[in-house]
């Protein structure tokens, strides 16, 4: 397969589109490829290369576009006669079987805060195949030295006050700033948009007075109710690294659905509840559940 086929592949999902990869697997008698045949088709319907052309392709992009809705691959065999069972209308007399295989584009991170927490955060969420952007409005803490290759850098106004990058659906976003200013700011830009993740870090004082405000200047109830907070999952994380070990774990579960990722938000009903109504007292903070204690120093 051509270098130029992996260059497309890798454009299309730099732009976010979502790809069927159809690759012919496999041949009898007359057909108009040879296997290892490719072509992409995208969530709009559009392709590119081809595995044969006429209408026996036309089936092939229906097929993907249909594999693309229902996120799952396909495997499929097209017979080129004009009549009986899976017939494309066409008179080559061979058979094609073809593979259907969706390729998603990385999910995108944006992490607010380039501290010490957010430098680990976007570190290891690069690892873990998200598209990390890091948004800061400190300039030393965008240095391209603190991250790795790939991650995208954000600077924004002072205490966030504008130049945010648009948050697309379906991403995920953590908010680790380094006061609750810059927070509240973060967390009114990225809840209501369709995120699959918001997380904010903080004790359980400040959780409660960035959601209160946030309320209070016109985030919607409903919005907030996206955040998750505090921010990761509860393994008593205290360093930097330990606490980005417990944020991407929160987000692999809710990246692969996985029972937990639903099972962290029932058990915060009551944080939740208690975030809603102002309570500092019922909310759990990040870390140990007996006690806040003081976030690593950005």
């Amino acid at each position: 397969m051509s270098l130029e086929f992996y260059e497309e592949v890798a454009r299309l999902l730099r732009a976010g589109r979502l790809l069927a990869v159809a690759t012919v697997v496999g041949r009898q008698g007359s057909a108009p490829r040879s296997s290892g045949a490719r072509m992409i088709v995208t969530d709009l319907g559009e392709t590119r290369f081809s595995v044969g052309g006429g209408a026996f392709e036309a089936l092939v992009i229906a097929d993907a576009r249909e594999a693309i809705r229902d996120g799952r691959d396909l495997e499929k065999e097209y017979r080129l006669t004009e009549k009986g069972d899976g017939a494309t209308g066409m008179v080559c007399g061979g058979r094609v079987r073809v593979l259907i295989e969706i390729v998603r584009p990385p999910a995108g991170l944006f992490v607010f805060g380039g501290g010490h927490v957010g430098r680990e955060v976007a570190g290891l969420a690069a690892r873990l195949g998200f598209a990390v952007t890091v948004v800061e409005d400190r300039a030393d803490y965008l240095d391209a030295s603190r991250y790795p290759a790939g991650v995208r850098r954000v600077r924004a106004e002072r205490e966030f006050a504008s130049g945010l990058p648009e948050i697309p659906p379906g991403s995920f976003v953590a908010v680790v700033t380094r006061c609750h200013k810059t927070d509240l700011s973060a967390v009114r830009h990225a809840v209501g948009r369709g995120a699959a993740y918001v997380g904010l870090i903080g004790s359980r004082r400040k959780i409660v007075t960035v959601l209160a405000r946030a309320q209070e200047l016109g985030t919607p109830k409903e919005a907030l109710r996206e955040v998750r907070a505090p921010i990761g999952l509860d393994i008593g994380a205290e360093t930097p690294e330990e606490i980005a070990i417990s944020i991407a774990a929160e987000m692999i579960a809710v990246r692969h659905e996985a029972p937990l990722a639903r099972t962290v938000r029932g058990a915060r009903r009551r944080d939740r509840g208690a975030i809603r109504s102002c309570d500092p007292a019922s909310v759990t903070p990040i870390g140990r559940a007996h006690g806040s204690r003081p976030r690593p120093v950005p």
